[in-house]
């Protein structure tokens, strides 16, 4: 038996989110099919199946982590995960220590695609500055009962013809906190909301700036202290050209399944 590190993408709009839910179709409910399908687990408890990070109907994903126990041979894993998976695709491994849990991760890293039309990028990239370091994000989340004291580590924006790419670091990630940061800045960057306004909902005061689309958001990468092996598929690599083309991310969507990325970077 021995304890098994699995990276994961898979396309948002082919799912109900990514947590599993009864009665309908998610990314976890999926994977928990297919790894009974191949007698990797006899179930989501006994294994213990811990998945990284929880992404909502729409939000696709080109690197989340799941792990669990199993006695299932290291060289075929992958192979036959993917061979009985539909719409996830499974492209690196890692045997994890016994006591390794893919929540407490060392930072994961979200990439969000909007479209340029209409947004001064000056302003729009003075205010994602603002969300930089330590704040409580309680007027930026969905908070379900936890502290909304969080620390973004680093968001970097870049404009490359007419879409604008945000990408957002840090250790962990409240529910809708991505969505609705963007949407601050995207009301910021077309003169629909200030600086002002943005700074005083940081430092608490009761407002809201929406949530941004679903479809514009891409878990990128979640990394650890340990290292995967990565192998990718020729379906894996035929369905992310797909996703590239439907996200309109031909410029950006394969940085992080290509040869030479550094997990632990």
């Amino acid at each position: 038996m021995w304890r098994a590190g699995l990276k994961f993408a898979y396309p948002g709009k082919e799912f109900n989110g990514s947590q599993r839910q009864p009665g309908v179709r998610t990314v976890e409910g999926e994977i928990i099919r297919g790894l009974m399908k191949i007698e990797a687990i006899d179930g989501p408890v006994s294994a213990r199946f811990r998945v990284a990070s929880r992404t909502d109907r729409g939000v696709s994903a080109l690197c989340n982590v799941v792990c669990f126990d199993t006695d299932f041979s290291k060289d075929r894993l992958l192979h036959a995960l993917n061979a009985v998976c539909d719409d996830v695709y499974f492209h690196s491994l890692a045997e994890v220590p016994e006591s390794f849990s893919p929540r407490r991760a060392k930072e994961r890293w979200y990439r969000y695609h909007l479209d340029a039309t209409g947004i001064d990028i000056l302003r729009f990239t003075e205010c994602a500055e603002m969300f930089i370091g330590k704040h409580d994000f309680k007027r930026f989340c969905k908070p379900e009962g936890r502290s909304t004291m969080k620390t973004v580590n680093d968001i970097r924006v870049a404009q490359a013809g007419e879409l604008i790419v945000i990408d957002l670091f840090a250790r962990e990630f409240l529910r809708n906190m991505v969505r609705r940061t963007v949407a601050a800045m995207e009301k910021v960057g077309r003169g629909d909301a200030t600086i002002a306004q943005v700074r005083r909902a940081l430092e608490g005061e009761d407002s809201s700036f929406g949530l941004a689309d679903p479809k514009g958001l891409i878990l990128m990468d979640i990394r650890y202290d340990l290292e995967f092996t990565r192998t990718v598929t020729e379906p894996l690599l035929r369905k992310s050209r797909e996703m590239r083309r439907e996200a309109l991310l031909d410029l950006f969507f394969y940085d992080s399944l290509a040869p030479g990325h550094d997990d632990n970077e």
